[in-house]
């Protein structure tokens, strides 16, 4: 195929496996979504700038070097969604959910964006799915939330390899005088920071956290902590969060320099890190954010969410679930003339739920089989002359090779048993 039509670097199809491993995120985190009293929201992929601008922060990492921004034709500046939560936080409030109880707690997942350099488990185009609860101050939610994600961890079969990571960021309390101290630390050591913590200072101190050069990251084991700085409730917040977590037995870990990449946040944040699939190992995180609705123009409406990376838990996945395959049948005919009795028993099959593929159309039994074959189906069931005669099918296992023949109204007792 020519150059030009091939796919964009960091944009992927997504077939075989990985369609199944996707399906198997998304169908199970949707499951618990329910379970757990959400509801479903689906979102638009393009939205104004501003509100990512706004949302996100302009100096979080996102803001600065990850959007797909653009003009449009009537002038305004728009983005390809790069996360979800300031989507939903404008949903809730366009939508005038407010005023109704029922849509405090959504769900979303779809195709997210970022000017990224493609590596595993950071493309371009990736997927997420996410909840977000809003209305509720308590340390409750901020468990009810973890404890979705961590039954979701625990059905697809990849909770054993996770570390569950927990801090708290503080609040506009007590997150001044942190940011003075750290700021003090910061200009102690100025010119040993790279230049990217330097614009950080400028905008957003609490960004320097997110730097993943090496030597910045060493100078920062000796700054000054945010759990140690935390006011009365949000030291609350966070004590209560780890009681609930330790009693209900989900596994985590404090890391006090964890501030995740978002301005966003204000009180306990997470994050959920698989152990194996490289560099970019956070499959999920999220945290509180009580400010965001009353800077989009809403009234003061706290708020609990959490995103999850779907790629980079099929990463995840690939390293301890084997796929499943369907249980799938082909239908051959020996001529056109059992044609009608053959889409008569494709679709007694189809009607099952069977997955069916009627071969009729690609000439000879002989090519028939072939295709049969190479499409992987469990069984073959074969129509001929006699078969029609006596209202019966012969059905060949093509794993074993064996071949029986059966009353159609038997068959899925021989097939299934």
């Amino acid at each position: 195929m020519e150059a030009q039509y091939s796919r964009l670097r960091g944009f992927s199809d997504i077939y075989g496996d990985d369609l199944y491993y996707f399906e198997v995120v998304e169908n199970t985190f949707r499951k618990y979504a329910k379970i757990y009293g959400f509801e479903e929201i689906k979102l638009p992929i393009l939205e104004r700038t501003e509100l990512f601008v706004r949302g996100i922060g302009e100096a979080s990492d996102i803001v600065r070097k990850e959007m797909f921004s653009f003009d449009d034709r009537g002038g305004r500046n728009v983005t390809m969604r790069p996360e979800g939560t300031a989507c939903v936080v404008r949903a809730f409030l366009e939508n005038n959910f407010l005023n109704d109880p029922k849509y405090h707690k959504l769900f979303y997942s779809g195709p997210m964006f970022r000017a990224e350099r493609p590596q595993a488990g950071r493309l371009r185009q990736f997927h997420q799915v996410g909840v977000e609860w809003f209305g509720v101050d308590d340390p409750i939610i901020d468990f009810e939330v973890m404890s979705l994600l961590w039954d979701f961890l625990v059905e697809v079969g990849i909770y054993h390899r996770v570390e569950i990571i927990l801090n708290s960021v503080g609040c506009e309390v007590c997150n001044p005088s942190y940011r003075v101290k750290l700021q003090s630390f910061f200009d102690l050591h100025y010119e040993e920071f790279c230049d990217d913590c330097k614009e950080r200072r400028k905008k957003n101190i609490l960004r320097v956290f997110d730097c993943k050069n090496h030597s910045c990251q060493l100078m920062l084991k000796d700054a000054p902590k945010v759990k140690d700085n935390l006011c009365n409730v949000c030291q609350y917040h966070f004590d209560e969060l780890i009681r609930l977590v330790s009693a209900h037995n989900i596994p985590f870990q404090m890391d006090s320099n964890l501030v995740r990449g978002l301005d966003y946040y204000t009180r306990n944040v997470f994050e959920v890190r698989y152990k194996g699939i490289g560099a970019q190992n956070a499959i999920a995180g999220g945290g509180r954010y009580n400010n965001l609705v009353s800077e989009f123009g809403g009234p003061k409406t706290p708020g609990f969410g959490f995103a999850l990376g779907v790629e980079r838990t099929i990463l995840a996945l690939k390293d301890n679930v084997e796929p499943k395959k369907d249980l799938s049948v082909a239908v051959v005919s020996v001529s056109r003339n059992e044609l009608e009795f053959a889409i008569k028993v494709a679709r007694i099959f189809r009607e099952k739920g069977i997955r069916t593929h009627l071969l009729s159309y690609a000439g000879g039994i002989g090519k028939q089989f072939k295709i049969a074959d190479k499409i992987g189906v469990a069984f073959t069931v074969i129509i001929g002359e006699e078969e029609v005669r006596y209202n019966r099918v012969s059905v060949k296992n093509m794993r074993t090779g064996e071949q029986f023949s059966s009353q159609i109204d038997e068959i899925f007792g021989l097939i299934f048993q």
